[in-house]
């Protein structure tokens, strides 16, 4: 019975391709940000599916997976271009419906507020800022 069980469950991931994806969620940066930015992807793409986007390492189809992870990990980890903190939300997303994939770099900015050299008072002309930028994988 077991043998059976493993047997259909082995022909279930061959016949689906087998990729393991890894599940989109909150990691860091500010959460309200977080929630508008998938607001937003949501609104601009409609039915797809989130991923993160430390699945491209598991995705045969896509060409050159590897370059644009290592591209991703490196724009993460400097700070000053994709900071994660109260006031900043950035982020990459790998995106999936009916096995095509599309990998997106969003970026928020709070609304700020704060004085000059002459104690007065500036703020930001907008409201919550977010971008949506699609970088372009091609599929095999």
């Amino acid at each position: 019975m077991k043998k059976m069980l493993f047997a259909i469950v082995a022909v279930f991931f061959i016949a689906c391709g087998g990729d393991k994806l890894v599940k989109f969620e909150y990691e860091k940066g500010n959460k309200e940000l977080f929630e508008k930015a998938n607001n937003l992807i949501k609104e601009k793409y409609p039915n797809y599916n989130f991923y993160s986007w430390k699945s491209l390492e598991n995705i045969s189809s896509i060409q050159e997976a590897k370059y644009k992870m290592n591209t991703i990990e490196d724009s993460i980890s400097n700070q000053e271009y994709c900071e994660n903190n109260e006031e900043h939300y950035c982020n990459y997303i790998l995106l999936e419906k009916n096995r095509r994939y599309r990998l997106i770099e969003v970026k928020c900015d709070k609304a700020y507020s704060n004085k000059n050299a002459f104690g007065v008072k500036i703020k930001s002309p907008d409201k919550d800022k977010c971008e949506i930028m699609e970088i372009p994988i091609l599929q095999k």
